[in-house]
């Protein structure tokens, strides 16, 4: 837009018409170069809605304006002089434009320009200064908001990290702790720097991720249709957008959201932050299974955790859950007959009870 360009011209030409007494009056008193770095200055705020922007782009237009326009004030005087001179209430008497002079029938009964009025405006719109003004106020208006488009480009391809992650270690006697579960990654988060704040994705609140997610569970999953996409994939991509490994994270947190509710999202963020997710993936793709730590709701039956089964089922798998390995079912199938897992398992609370029946 070309808003600064045209306020510069236009504020000197409605000052000498006359047409408008407020700014007639301002313009006896700030002069051309004045009235053209006031209009730099408001057009600029209009197409930017910046007002430090409009400010300066006005300082600026109005001081080049007033250098620029004393270069060429002798040349106004001269035709003055000569008898091409336009009386205006607002800045005297002023030159002629030189258009006005090589084209008279502008000026004549019936021309574009032949009341007094408009060749009055004319003679505000070019009088010294006011050119000067109106191109500097266009160009660094025009300067401006490339700076921000630049600044605006730069910020969406560079998101903030994720915060903090924690440093992980490989552990080479992952059952040295001598508990059933093998802790193959230790974890370990750098201290926080004075006065650390999480950020990004890490903040819930309204009007970001949750305002994206106010559809619930119906629409995510109409949008996870559409998209070809099922719950694991919901899940690994929050885990994605929570690493900052994601391309869209706030969508994909988003629909994590609508699926699942806030709360899981919080406790998925924790698992993810300690190290606990990482860990069993790591096993389960490893072949070792064991015990199932991760998101959940604490039911034991809502299968939030993504894992891979023999190296190519993909699965989700319950927090608390423990899974064990082909030879330890196929031996314990043996010594205690077929179905002697899934009598244990279908035993629940009662399990220890049932195991004690069955193998004395």
């Amino acid at each position: 837009m070309v808003l600064p360009l045209l306020f510069s011209l236009g504020l000197p030409a409605l000052a000498a018409s006359g047409s408008v007494p407020f700014l007639t009056t301002l313009g006896a008193s700030i002069g051309t170069a004045g009235m053209a770095g006031l209009g730099a200055g408001f057009g600029s705020f209009v197409q930017s809605g910046d007002i430090g922007d409009g400010i300066k782009t006005g300082l600026a237009s109005f001081l080049g304006g007033k250098i620029l326009g004393g270069l060429t004030g002798s040349t106004s005087a001269n035709a003055i002089n000569a008898g091409q001179g336009i009386q205006t209430e607002a800045f005297g008497e002023l030159a002629q434009p030189k258009f006005l002079q090589t084209f008279p029938g502008l000026t004549e009964q019936g021309g574009l320009l032949a009341s007094q009025g408009m060749q009055q405006a004319a003679a505000g719109a070019f009088a010294p200064g006011v050119m000067p003004a109106a191109f500097i106020g266009q160009t660094m208006s025009d300067t401006y908001a490339m700076n921000r488009a630049a600044k605006k480009d730069d910020d969406d391809s560079n998101p903030p990290p994720m915060p903090r992650p924690p440093i992980r270690t490989y552990n080479p006697n992952p059952y040295g702790s001598g508990g059933g579960e093998g802790l193959y990654f230790q974890y370990q988060r750098p201290p926080a720097p004075q006065g650390y704040t999480p950020q990004y994705p890490y903040m819930y609140a309204d009007g970001g991720i949750m305002a994206l997610a106010k559809g619930g569970e119906a629409e995510a999953d109409a949008m996870m249709e559409e998209a070809g996409m099922n719950e694991k994939d919901v899940i690994v991509e929050a885990i994605e957008a929570i690493k900052g490994m994601s391309e869209q994270p706030e969508i994909a947190l988003a629909m994590f959201v609508q699926k699942y509710g806030e709360d899981a999202l919080r406790d998925l963020v924790g698992r993810v932050q300690s190290g606990e997710l990482d860990d069993t993936v790591a096993r389960f793709e490893e072949g070792d299974k064991g015990m199932v730590r991760g998101p959940g709701d604490g039911s034991g039956v809502d299968d939030m955790v993504p894992a891979t089964l023999e190296g190519e089922q993909d699965v989700l798998l319950s927090d608390g859950e423990f899974v064990l390995r082909k030879k330890s079912t196929d031996a314990l199938e043996k010594a205690y007959g077929g179905g002697f897992l899934d009598v244990i398992n279908r035993a629940e609370e009662d399990a220890p009870k049932e195991l004690e029946r069955m193998v004395g």
